[in-house]
């Protein structure tokens, strides 16, 4: 049997479940490689803190990545560690050694992943990141491999568990989006500050790098429109079941013969649109192929062990290169694509504001609807007072920024006292 020795950067929660799960299923992973994998670094910023957190004492625990890098030993370094811009370094400086990286970083790959491809080849090294989208949800080896027959048309994607865990909670249990997060953040599915999470970002993240291998493109997280979840309330929550809908934030990207875009955003998915039932911290990617049609993909998007499932079955991947010289060969297609603005797209609204109750409001708003050309599918007032009342309209499909513009207008009418939120509808 073959040996192979291999480094972890970083050994946190993910780098611990690799060394877990190659204890658990290491014999059966040696014998579909037939290869018997040896972790001989682990680089750690505090040595003392690791060393009694049931590491093999055999493992060299180091804070100094020379030790790795000039280790000649070392054929493949798993780079877990979460930063970015000293993660991005060590993976190039890996590269330019020849020494090939598994990785579940995915700043660093949404936003420099195609040129660490490049150096990757360059050298005859692989890299490989089954990890840095969704967890153990297999969906970055389909987009080149299983599906790559297909013009990708469409990913949609539920890839934040912290914001699918809210807003389930919200539903199921009539939480307010501050009771739920409190909760996600005391058990654990949420940091102390859950901006990343909430706010969109981390979900646009990985839908770059969807898009980045499904479109072969040249996009990266800044060609992502990003709209999180701040403002879903209970009341939008309420409305959404009645119309037999659920929130979700999605992340989506979509290619036309006018370009491709990408949005992160929250939205009312058909209760019978196979991702309005991911519930709790799932995750579900969900892509449409010219030949293919609808896959869906659901399962864990986060955790110790589901998540090093993928990056263990990447080092499985990468050693069967390594033992057919393979390894830097695989190619891979690249176009110059249009990127558009997201607000281009149509979708039905769900729109909800607070006026006064008084003759003529609906007329002043239908108005400006019309002035713009948006048609008014249904138009409901609720929860009437004295002065003022809840109005839930659902507008026909319409440009995002036509939208916007008409309710930026329908806001300067004297009266409207607010307008208290805007959700697309996806129509399956």
């Amino acid at each position: 049997m073959k040996n192979v020795s291999i480094a972890l950067l970083g050994c946190g929660t993910v780098g611990k479940g690799v060394v877990d799960l190659l204890q658990m299923n290491g014999h059966l992973i040696s014998e579909q490689t037939d290869t018997h994998i040896h972790i001989k670094h682990v680089l750690v910023r505090d040595i003392e803190k690791y060393k009694n957190v049931g590491l093999d004492e055999n493992l060299h625990l180091t804070d100094n990545f020379k030790d790795i890098i000039e280790d000649d030993e070392v054929e493949i370094v798993v780079e877990v560690m979460g930063s970015a811009d000293f993660a991005k370094a060590c993976i190039e400086e890996c590269f330019r050694r020849g020494k090939s990286v598994v990785s579940a970083n995915k700043d660093v790959i949404a936003d420099c992943g195609i040129g660490l491809l490049k150096l990757a080849q360059e050298n005859g090294a692989d890299f490989q990141f089954e990890a840095s989208v969704a967890g153990g949800i297999p969906i970055i080896r389909p987009m080149y491999s299983s599906l790559n027959a297909n013009q990708i048309e469409e990913i949609i994607g539920i890839m934040n568990g912290t914001t699918n865990y809210i807003l389930t909670n919200m539903t199921d249990r009539g939480l307010t989006y501050e009771e739920a997060l409190k909760e996600a953040q005391e058990k654990g599915y949420a940091e102390a500050d859950p901006t990343s999470d909430v706010g969109g970002f981390d979900a646009a993240r990985k839908i770059a790098i969807l898009a980045k291998l499904g479109f072969h493109a040249y996009v990266n997280v800044k060609d992502v429109s990003i709209e999180g979840i701040e403002g879903v309330t209970k009341e939008d929550i309420a409305h959404a079941t009645a119309m037999g809908y659920a929130i979700k934030l999605l992340a989506v990207a979509e290619k036309n013969t006018d370009g491709i875009s990408l949005a992160v955003h929250p939205a009312f998915v058909p209760k019978d649109h196979p991702l309005a039932n991911v519930g709790g911290a799932y995750n579900a990617v969900y892509v449409r192929g010219n030949c293919v049609g609808d896959v869906m993909l659901y399962g864990q998007g986060a955790g110790s062990l589901p998540t090093a499932s993928a990056v263990v079955s990447d080092i499985m991947n990468v050693i069967q290169h390594i033992n057919t010289e393979m390894t830097g060969k695989r190619p891979y297609l690249w176009h110059e694509t249009a990127v558009k603005d997201a607000a281009e797209n149509k979708a039905p609204y769900y729109i909800r504001l607070i006026a006064a109750n008084a003759p003529g409001v609906l007329a002043n708003m239908s108005g400006v609807f019309a002035k713009h050309g948006i048609s008014i599918r249904s138009l409901i007032q609720k929860d009437e007072t004295k002065e003022a009342a809840e109005i839930v309209i659902l507008v026909d499909s319409t440009p995002c920024k036509t939208v916007r513009f008409a309710l930026n207008e329908i806001e300067q009418l004297t009266c409207i006292h607010r307008i208290c939120n805007a959700i697309r509808v996806i129509e399956v």
